[in-house]
């Protein structure tokens, strides 16, 4: 695994600090709360499908998993919705409230409509999981790089971010 430039760790550790203390940091920063829910949609996608990945202990897979229902449920993003569209949606409504505009809140993926979305990106509430689940990944990051223990994985970079 890449460590020059590697966007897969610099989202690992960025998750990692805005859940730390359950989300505490994300509260009353809907912007910051969307774009910190597609990160970690991208880090669970991303460790369940790409084999660069592979060297990470199973058990992050499972504790990002709660995570992303955790979140999913805070935020009352449809269960059914794929990372892909949650991912590309939160990416595109964190830049245009950073803008100063309205979102679109697809009603297949944000079923609660825009007023209950972004009363939800305001105050998701403590994410006990997503905070133990991304500490816990850029733990295991930290600790295969430390032992240099990738195990050959491929060396290209990690898309998105």
């Amino acid at each position: 695994m890449p460590k020059g430039g590697d966007p897969f760790r610099g989202i690992a550790r960025a998750a990692a600090a805005e859940f730390a203390d359950q989300g505490a940091g994300l509260q009353n920063r809907p912007a910051a709360m969307a774009r910190a829910a597609a990160r970690l949609e991208f880090l669970m996608q991303s460790i369940t499908q790409d084999p660069r990945y592979a060297a990470l202990p199973a058990s992050n897979a499972l504790a990002m998993g709660g995570a992303v229902r955790e979140v999913r449920q805070a935020l009352g993003i449809a269960p059914s919705a794929l990372p892909e569209q949650v991912i590309g949606f939160l990416t595109d409504a964190a830049n245009a409230m950073e803008a100063g505009r309205e979102p679109a809140w697809p009603m297949a993926i944000f079923p609660g409509g825009p007023v209950l979305t972004r009363q939800r990106l305001a105050a998701p509430g403590p994410l006990a999981e997503a905070a133990i689940a991304t500490g816990r990944l850029d733990e295991a990051i930290a600790a295969l790089d430390a032992a240099s223990a990738w195990g050959g994985v491929a060396s290209t970079p990690a898309p998105g971010g």
